[in-house]
């Protein structure tokens, strides 16, 4: 599984849904950066290193939808 730039993210314990925006290259690593859009409140951003949110989506403490792009891909 490879997270990439609009992939679609959702916290069951929050209820939050989330986009991925933007993926940048660190000294220590990726960063991604969600906007999460939580109701009634203003989406905000949050960044995570790359290896730590895929562990967060392995361990099922965050649901992982591809993005449009990601599955035209696949399907070439």
């Amino acid at each position: 599984m490879k997270v990439k730039v609009g992939d679609c993210l959702f916290e069951p314990l929050s209820q939050n849904n989330g986009e991925v925006t933007r993926i940048i290259s660190h000294p220590n690593g990726k960063l991604v950066t969600v906007r999460w859009r939580v109701e009634d409140h203003l989406p905000h951003d949050t960044e995570y290193f790359y290896s730590k949110l895929v562990k967060s989506i392995k361990k099922g403490h965050i649901e992982y939808t591809p993005g449009p792009e990601h599955e035209l891909e696949e399907n070439s």
